[in-house]
């Protein structure tokens, strides 16, 4: 009886330790790199969703909004952005929008 609960409490061990090493998914996308002159600013945003139903609906515009408040003249240009996503079990989803750009 001892064998049988020391061998089920360590097969349970073992499926939950390969269940949470594969529950982190992140996929991602970029642009390259700026090449333009001036001064580079960066921002980035970030917030969660749930269960691919309910996605952040201002990471880009908010990105932008805090790449404009470092740019004193208004003027940007080359500006880029990257989007990245983690998945947790497949419930909860991190966002984060990167944005670059120059300040000219």
């Amino acid at each position: 009886m001892n064998k049988l609960l020391v061998w089920l409490f360590g097969s349970l061990t073992l499926s939950a330790c390969l269940l949470i090493s594969a529950c982190v998914l992140i996929n991602s996308s970029a642009i390259s790199e700026s090449a333009g002159a001036g001064t580079p600013v960066n921002a980035s945003y970030s917030d969660y969703g749930i269960l691919h139903l309910t996605a952040p609906t201002s990471l880009t515009s908010d990105a932008n909004a805090e790449l404009a408040k470092q740019c004193q003249s208004g003027v940007l240009s080359d500006v880029q952005t990257e989007l990245s996503m983690r998945d947790w079990l497949a419930i909860v989803q991190y966002y984060t929008v990167t944005a670059s750009a120059v300040c000219k």
